[in-house]
């Protein structure tokens, strides 16, 4: 029998800073966070290929920046967002040990509603304006993996309260 077991522990720090300030009565405002996150275990590049690592996955310093409009039934917000490199996976299945990492990378999005009604709100969104792409490597920088071609994605819809 052959089954994953919860054998090891670590342990997560961190912690985050965030403000948000409208100015005055203009409806306009900014907002920010910046995030920190550490485990105290990690992916080794310099590892022995042949064996498993344990590392803990996901984990990365984040920060937003955000450009705000709220009144007269408007709503729009431009955000930059920056995501630093992290560990997407390891241990892969048969031989294949190398651990993978995104590489660090930031987009930015805006999203505009307008509230019609006291009942209903339409709005549009795009994400990732820029089109901007991730990129994964595994030992080092120059060991590519791929490259996710993210293109922007556009919505619009529409909501209705009862």
């Amino acid at each position: 029998v052959n089954r994953p077991v919860n054998q090891r522990a670590a342990k997560l720090r961190g912690w985050e800073i965030g403000g948000q300030y409208f100015f005055g009565d203009t409806g306009f405002g900014v907002q920010a966070n910046y995030t920190i996150v550490k485990g105290d275990v990690g992916a080794d590049r310099a590892a022995d290929p042949g064996t498993d690592v344990f590392a803990l996955t996901g984990l990365s310093d984040t920060a937003n920046a955000v450009l705000m409009y709220e009144k007269y039934g408007w709503s729009a917000r431009l955000a930059w967002n920056w995501r630093d490199e992290y560990l997407l996976a390891a241990n892969q299945n048969g031989n294949n040990r190398n651990p993978y990492f995104v590489e660090a990378y930031d987009q930015v999005d805006l999203t505009v509603s307008y509230q019609l009604t006291d009942n209903l709100t339409v709005a549009a969104e795009a994400i990732n304006v820029t089109g901007e792409d991730t990129r994964w490597s595994a030992r080092s920088y120059n060991q590519f993996v791929r490259v996710v071609d993210q293109s922007p994605r556009y919505m619009v819809g529409m909501r209705y309260t009862f």
